[in-house]
């Protein structure tokens, strides 16, 4: 009984919103559009992998972003002390890609900075920045910072044979 009762008043609802919607054009008033995404969760995160690296390393940058009618374009800047890098995508609106991925070769050691930004057709519409270091020779010393040694585990399973 419960479940039918709300349904009809549901349907009471939507017909009352469309009235109401219909009446608004009949008067030459245009309807109140749907509020857009908020800025700040238009670029959803950005994730970097390895998460530990080492001078001379590859990391893979990956920034993700909610599909929007006003999104234009994605820039992303890495930028260090002795090193720079800036690429840009093309975006398409609603029908672009929730995932952007960019590749970074053989960066030197130091500590990082990566800002997206995500433009629109009236400017920037949001913008995140993270901060990562990768590792290397030791400032202090200019001797090498030592890789960590793997741990060696003892064999899963029931137990020795």
């Amino acid at each position: 009984m419960y479940a039918r009762s709300s349904v009809s008043m549901l349907r009471l609802l939507v017909l009352l919103g469309a009235t109401c919607v219909s009446g608004a054009m009949a008067r030459g008033q245009e309807p109140v559009p749907a509020p857009d995404t908020p800025a700040s969760k238009l670029i959803q995160s950005v994730s970097i992998s390895p998460l530990v690296a080492f001078a001379g390393a590859d990391l893979r940058v990956v920034v993700r972003v909610q599909p929007d009618a006003g999104n234009r374009r994605l820039q992303l800047s890495v930028d260090a002390p002795t090193f720079y890098a800036s690429t840009e995508r093309q975006l398409d609106g609603v029908d672009g890609a929730r995932a952007h991925t960019f590749n970074l070769h053989e960066l030197p050691a130091g500590d990082y900075e990566i800002t997206a930004v995500l433009e629109g057709s009236h400017g920037v519409r949001s913008k995140i920045t993270r901060q990562f270091k990768v590792m290397g020779e030791n400032s202090d010393t200019g001797q090498p910072v030592e890789r960590p040694q793997p741990t060696t585990r003892g064999r899963r399973g029931r137990g020795s044979d």
